[in-house]
């Protein structure tokens, strides 16, 4: 016998617990019901074939859902998402102008950011770079941008203002200069050596090729010794060196 699905709404996500409230009508009467929505339950749900992959619920998502009974009460259980308008409206938006504001919120030394109009959450990416947020800075709104709008299960948020550390601002520095720059070597393994700027103190890794392997098996690049290297491509997420002949 079929399952008999229920519609409703999130209209409220408990980060810390993974549970969301889900709003429906029943009788003409509006109602609420609890749900687990956590990465072990929703294996459940593919194992089922209920849903294909993974979901990160938001508020405002709209999904169906079947209701369970366990011990005294009711909970709400193979919760499939639907659509979420307030999604799509910041798509929209973020497609024009990819700036909002929204308060940051830690959770579990995890950080989000809540969209001031929506409410809906988003992980914030800091990058190791980046000095992460105080408790202070939560209290007031922040400009943030959204990242992977092409890819809604997927999106994340990054702040438009960033504080980096000082050893990535020097590392920034040297990177313009483009003149090179000593580094220490701290590791050497087959996929690469692995090596500290001097001054910056960032640490980062110069791939293999036929000429540093030639200088690896010559020892003339051994852990202590001191190379020089320059800055071939650096962001938030990479430093990429290459080796100076």
């Amino acid at each position: 016998m079929s399952e008999i699905y229920l519609s409703g709404t999130i209209t409220h996500i408990q980060n810390q617990k993974n549970k969301a409230t889900i709003e429906y009508l029943e009788k003409n009467k509006t109602r609420t019901i609890q749900a687990l929505i956590d990465e072990k339950e929703q294996s459940k749900w593919i194992e089922q074939k209920l849903i294909k992959k993974q979901h990160r619920f938001l508020v405002g998502d709209y999904v169906k859902f079947v209701i369970r009974k366990s011990g005294g009460g009711f909970y709400a259980t193979n919760v499939i998402y639907q659509y979420n308008n307030e999604l799509n409206v910041l798509i929209n938006k973020a497609s024009i102008s990819n700036k909002f504001l929204g308060y940051i919120k830690i959770v579990e030394d995890q950080y989000f950011i809540k969209e001031i109009d929506s409410y809906l959450f988003f992980p914030l990416t800091i990058s190791k770079y980046e000095i992460p947020p105080t408790a202070a800075e939560t209290a007031k709104p922040i400009s943030f941008k959204l990242v992977n709008i092409d890819r809604p299960e997927k999106i994340t948020a990054a702040l438009y203002n960033h504080q980096y550390t000082p050893d990535f601002l020097m590392a920034i520095k040297q990177s313009k200069k483009s003149e090179p720059i000593n580094a220490i070597v701290n590791k050497i393994t087959p996929y690469g050596i692995f090596v500290t700027l001097n001054e910056s103190n960032i640490n980062s890794k110069i791939s293999f090729n036929e000429q540093v392997a030639i200088k690896v098996q010559q020892n003339k690049i051994e852990i202590g010794t001191s190379v020089l290297v320059t800055i071939k491509t650096l962001s938030t997420e990479k430093i990429i060196l290459e080796l100076v002949d």
